[in-house]
Order: structure tokens, then C-alpha cells, then sequence
């Protein structure tokens, strides 16, 4: 069949009208012509009609899209094989109507869907056989060329196909006998169908086929246009245009499909069974109401006495938390999140002096705030911070004769859910325990003082003695050059002893003040490892460290260096040749820790005690300053020293020194050699 120049229909009277519609199309149209094609006999959707006119569901849609865009459109009829090709070809810009499929996808792009396309199943009215896909196994089948039904029926091996340029081909072939069947869109071939008067002759059969979106097609390139489309088909379904050209193409004599009948259906069986359900749920609740009522004021009762036995064990509860609170020796005050006493225990209670219950009074106008700081207590409210062992001076004239001296903690109260809920706060008056304390450092430090005379008289005796008796005999011997020569050289060492002795004494007494910084704890070791080498080769001693190069401490360096000197000394005096000497070195909280240990004769519980005391040695010539020293060195850098050790088991030196801060760099550098 030719089709005369006419059937080409441009769209002329879009563009006449369109002046009409200025306000919906926008003066920024595109004025390029875009060729659309589409199937030329293909009815309902787009066909060739009797008076010559290209029209159908498709062109009145694509028409309205037109009018809502701007866009100038060019309908071209031709096969849908021929469609497919010029659409790949670049002859035509898209395609009006084409069903999505997963290949069709990766080979074009597809506007929004305005439609739901089905295939069907088409065989003469007396077959009996054929009802579903499966069952055109060996059998002729007619399909159009390019149809999605070809997609559809691949996966058919023994199937016969036969390929026509329209459905109307196919259709006919089926009335002619030729084929078994013919699989193609259901709404097209009742179309045909209709048309001739044939639908006695040939039944749809089996359910709709991959119900489908259904729109326009344009090459991938392409996309700004498609942008258009979906714009133009978006607008046409709000503006109610859609419904109107759909009511016009399928609403008088396109049957209902199964599928719908079925939804209907289905639909009226969920409304009669959702009737029946609530009027049966309408005559039992009506039925079950009293005796529910019933049942409601009995649980109602029991969770009435079960809510009473609560607020009793409640109230129990915070007795004995009172009680609990009372019986310990620290005074105890509770607060909750907005700083609100709570509960405030009776040693509390009868050491403050309170006019009137401060139970539920906020904590920063009652005597408290004097001597335990507000804002203290809304960090550990606000953020959790936990305050330990902190003291604060408290005098009241009226009350107190002197200032007293608190001690007081603060710890926040988590629940749990982790949320802080509100404070506790303990404190206890601690004057007379600081004095006792003042006191008993009075009574140390006098006896230490009596033990350093004691020490300084011996230690001073030995030289001036020497001294003495040299000088006594210079009368009698200063002409022997032997006496002379023996003189020269003893009494300058016996002073400089002397001199040694009162600059030990002198570091002891007043230490230089400790300049603290950031410092690498594993080079400042090993500095003092390489100061020490000789005398450690000499006694063919082994070295074991531990020594992160992460490690760092913050002090003095040179002062905790001379207290690893005399630490190092000392475990090497102690040990026998071959001994083990080990260091380490790690953080331990917010410390810094290196310990100095030996396998040397260790210490006896009494040595232990007195091991830092000034003057006191286990060395045959020591002087016993070093350990003295080094523990007013340490003290002054904020740290600890400490001794583990056992008769013949060895001895442990543990130096506990600041941990310095993150981010903080060290300037501190050590001569090894």
C-alpha cells in the first residue's frame, strides 16, 4: 500500500492556533521542527484514516504537548520497522509511541509513561489448545516486524514466526489459516478486529501480557528534547487534557480487560468483606463492651493498690537512703539537675548552721555556696566533670572562732540512660587532721634534721681528722720531700671532699628550681646509659630497655636526669658482674612512669623504710645524699618516687613524673656522647 504525499501531515494547525495559547507556551520557543514518527496503521494509537488524515491516540497527545510547549511537531507516518530504523538513522527525532523494555532501554531514552501498553494472545475461535505462551511451542505465529512481542516470544525454540509490517497483516493472516496464532497489542487487534466484523471468528486468550509503560522515544543524544516531553505530558495531566483525549480513544468502546474486571472485583470483594467485618466487629463490641468495662475497673483497682505498694517501697527507699546517708562519717548533700537540694544527711545537717530545712532550697543560697564553689558544681551538673579531694577555707564569725579548713568531693549522678540527673557532694572539716599532719611533719623534719647533724658531724669528722694530723706533722717531717710530696696530695682531696660533701648538702637543703618541659623520657635514658657506659661494661652488666619512642614526660630534664644517674648508680653498685639491668618506661593515666630495675641483693623492710632518708647507706663509702637528693628533685617536679624490692630478689626504682599535653613539642635534645 503507497502512501500519497498527503498522509505526511505537519502539524499546521498547531502552529496556527498556538498564537492562542502565548500564555501557556512562553515566547522562548523553539522554532526548530521536530519529525516524530509513528506507525501508520496502528489504530487506536496511530493510524491513516478513511478521509486521508494521520490521527489517533498518540497524535492527539503529542498535539496537546505541542500546544503546552511551544514545540513545532512533524508527525511521519511509515511501518513501525521503517520507525525503528529512521529513529537509529537520525532520520526522525522520536518516536510517539513505543512500549519499555529492559533492551529497548539500553539502546534509547524514554519519556515519562502516559500510557499502560499489553500484549495479547490472538487465535480463532474454535482452537482449544493454545492459552498461554508456553502453548505456541511448534506452532506459526504472526507478529509485526520490530513489536515488542518479538522480545517476548524469544525464549520459544520451536516456535515458527512469521513477520508482517502491520498487526492488521497478522490478524488477517490468522483469519486466512496461515498461522496459529497472533501475539500483539490487545487494543489494536480488538481495533481491527471491530472494524471488520470479525470478532465471532477469532478470542483473546490467557491474561494480558507484560502490561508495560508506554511513551515517547528518542535517540540518547537526545535528552533536551525528552526534558520537553516530560514537561509537556506532566502539564496535560494536571490540566485534565490527558483524561479528556484518553476518555475520547478508549472510553466508549474498548472493552474492560480481565486484569481490570479483576481489580474490580476484587475491590468490590474487599469493600463487602470490610461491610461484614465491621458490623460483626460493631454487634461484638456492643456484646463485649460491658464486660470490658468491667474488666478495665478491676485492672484499674489492682494497678491502684499495685501503684500504692510502689510509693510505699518508694518511700522506703529514700529512708533508707536518708538512713544510709546518715550512718556514714563524711557529710553528704544530694542535688538534683537544676541544683536543688535533695536530701542532705545528718552529719551535714548538725554541722552547718542552718536556721530552717534546706531540703528542695537551691544550693547557691544556703551556707554550702560559701565554701564549695558554684560553679564547681554546674560543670559536674552540666558536664559530667567529677571534683576529688579538693579543700576550700570556710570562716563564719558566728559560728567558727578560726577558719576551717573542707575537704570536699563532687561526682555527678548518671542514669541510666547516661543522662546526668544531678550531684553529689560530700566534705568534711579537716582542720584539726591538717594541723595533726603540720605536726607530725614538724616532729619528721626535726628528726631528720637531728639525723643530718648526726650525719654531718661524722662525715665532716674523717677529713678534718685527716687534715689535722697531716698538719701536725709538718714541724716535724716538712724537710722529707717523700712527707711532702704525700701531704700535697691528701689534703687537697680531703677538702675537696670536704667541698663535695657541703654542695651535696647545699642541693639537698635549697634545690635549684625546676624549669619543666616537654622531653623524650627514651633519649633522656639513653643519654644517661652512654654517661654510664664504662662502668657498666666494666662489670660485663646486660641492659634491657623499653622504650617508646611516644613516651614523654614533663619536667626538668636535667634535674630528672641526675635522678637517673643516681638511680642507674645504685643498681649497678648493687648487682654482680653479668647482672641484668633493666628500664622501662610507659604512661600509666595521666603519668609518666620509668622504672629502673636490678637483680641485685635487693632490701629488707626496714632499709625500705629508711632509703630516703639523708645520710643513710648500705655502700661501705657512700655518703647517703643521692637518694635524698633525688626525692626533693622528683618532689619538685610534681612527681613520685617509689621502691619495690626484696632481700635477694632485687630492687625496683619507680619515677612517676606529669604526662604533658597532646600537641605540645619538644625542644629538649641530649648529648649521648
Amino acid at each position: 500500500m503507497t502512501i500519497p504525499a498527503r498522509f505526511v501531515v505537519c502539524t499546521v494547525v498547531v502552529l496556527l492556533l498556538s498564537p492562542l495559547f502565548a500564555g501557556a507556551v512562553g515566547s522562548a520557543a523553539d522554532e526548530r521542527v521536530i519529525r516524530v514518527a509513528g506507525d501508520k496503521n496502528f489504530p487506536p494509537f496511530e493510524y491513516i484514516g478513511e478521509s486521508g488524515s494521520y490521527t489517533g491516540f498518540n497524535i492527539d497527545v503529542l498535539n496537546a504537548i505541542s500546544i503546552e510547549t511551544g514545540l513545532k511537531i512533524e508527525f511521519v507516518p511509515m511501518s513501525w520497522n521503517q520507525a525503528i530504523r529512521a529513529l537509529e538513522s537520525g532520520a526522525v527525532d522520536a518516536i510517539q509511541g513505543m512500549k519499555y523494555s529492559y533492551s529497548r532501554d539500553l539502546l534509547y531514552d524514554f519519556s515519562d509513561p502516559y500510557f499502560t501498553s499489553s500484549q495479547g494472545i490472538f487465535v480463532l475461535a474454535d482452537n482449544m489448545y493454545i492459552h498461554q505462551i508456553n502453548d505456541l511451542e511448534g506452532r506459526r505465529i504472526a507478529l509485526q516486524k520490530g513489536d515488542i512481542a518479538n522480545d517476548l516470544l524469544a525464549r520459544l525454540k520451536q516456535a515458527t514466526f512469521v513477520t508482517t509490517e502491520s498487526q492488521e497483516e497478522a490478524i488477517q493472516l490468522l483469519l486466512d489459516k496461515k498461522v496459529d496464532a497472533f501475539v500483539g497489542n490487545r487494543i489494536t487487534g480488538q481495533y481491527f478486529l471491530q472494524r471488520k466484523d470479525q470478532q465471532q471468528h477469532i478470542k483473546i486468550v490467557g491474561e494480558p501480557i507484560d502490561p508495560t509503560d508506554y511513551g515517547v522515544a528518542v535517540m540518547p543524544h537526545n535528552r533536551q528534547l525528552l526534558a520537553q516531553i516530560n514537561k509537556g505530558i506532566a502539564e496535560i495531566k494536571r490540566n485534565g487534557t490527558y483524561e479528556k483525549i484518553e476518555r475520547k480513544w478508549f472510553g466508549e468502546y474498548i472493552m474492560p480487560s480481565a486484569v481490570r474486571l479483576q481489580r474490580i472485583l476484587f475491590y468490590l470483594q474487599l469493600v463487602l468483606g470490610a461491610s461484614i467485618l465491621i458490623f460483626l466487629a460493631i454487634f461484638w463490641w456492643n456484646r463485649q463492651l460491658k464486660r470490658e468495662v468491667t474488666r478495665r475497673t478491676n485492672e484499674i483497682s489492682a494497678i491502684n493498690q499495685q501503684l500504692q505498694e510502689k510509693m510505699r517501697q518508694l518511700q522506703e527507699n529514700i529512708q533508707f537512703q536518708q538512713q544510709l546517708l546518715d550512718s556514714t562519717y563524711s557529710s553528704y548533700v544530694t542535688l538534683d539537675q537544676s541544683m536543688n537540694i535533695s536530701l542532705i544527711n545528718r552529719k551535714a545537717a548538725a554541722y552547718l548552721p542552718l536556721d530552717e530545712p534546706v531540703s528542695q532550697l537551691n544550693f547557691s543560697g544556703t551556707v554550702l555556696s560559701q565554701f564549695i564553689p558554684l560553679e564547681k558544681v554546674a560543670a559536674a551538673l552540666r558536664e559530667g566533670t567529677v571534683f576529688q579531694q579538693q579543700e576550700s577555707r570556710w570562716f563564719q564569725p558566728e559560728r567558727h572562732k578560726r577558719e576551717r579548713v573542707i575537704r570536699y568531693s563532687i561526682y555527678p549522678i548518671f542514669a541510666t540512660s547516661g543522662e546526668i540527673t544531678g550531684a553529689i557532694i560530700n566534705f568534711q572539716d579537716v582542720t584539726e587532721q591538717k594541723e595533726m599532719e603540720r605536726k607530725i611533719e614538724r616532729e619528721d623534719r626535726l628528726r631528720s634534721l637531728g639525723q643530718l647533724m648526726l650525719g654531718i658531724a661524722h662525715e665532716i669528722r674523717n677529713p678534718l681528722m685527716s687534715i689535722l694530723t697531716y698538719t701536725q706533722l709538718v714541724p716535724k717531717k716538712f724537710d722529707n720531700p717523700k712527707f711532702r710530696e704525700f701531704f700535697g696530695q691528701q689534703v687537697p682531696k680531703e677538702i675537696q671532699r670536704l667541698n663535695t660533701l657541703v654542695s651535696d648538702l647545699l642541693d639537698y637543703a635549697q634545690p635549684k628550681n625546676s624549669q619543666p618541659t616537654r622531653f623524650s623520657v627514651e633519649q633522656l635514658v639513653r643519654s644517661v646509659l652512654v654517661l654510664l657506659k664504662p662502668r657498666i661494661k666494666e662489670k660485663q652488666l646486660r641492659v634491657q630497655t623499653d622504650l617508646p619512642a611516644d613516651v614523654f614526660a614533663h619536667a626538668d630534664p636535667q634535674q630528672i636526669k641526675q635522678v637517673l644517674i643516681n638511680l642507674v648508680i645504685n643498681a649497678i653498685d648493687a648487682m654482680e658482674p653479668e647482672g641484668l639491668l633493666a628500664i622501662r618506661a610507659y604512661y600509666e593515666e595521666q603519668m609518666t612512669v620509668i622504672e629502673v630495675e636490678d637483680d641485685g641483693h635487693g632490701l629488707d623492710s626496714e632499709e625500705l623504710d629508711r632509703i630516703f632518708e639523708p645520710f643513710h647507706t648500705t655502700k661501705p663509702n657512700g655518703v647517703g645524699l643521692g637518694l635524698s637528693i633525688s626525692y626533693q628533685l622528683v618532689k619538685r617536679n610534681q612527681g613520685l618516687i617509689e621502691t619495690r624490692s626484696q632481700r635477694g630478689e632485687g630492687t625496683t626504682m619507680i619515677v612517676q613524673l606529669p604526662r604533658p599535653e597532646e600537641g605540645v613539642e619538644s625542644h629538649v635534645s641530649f648529648n649521648r656522647h
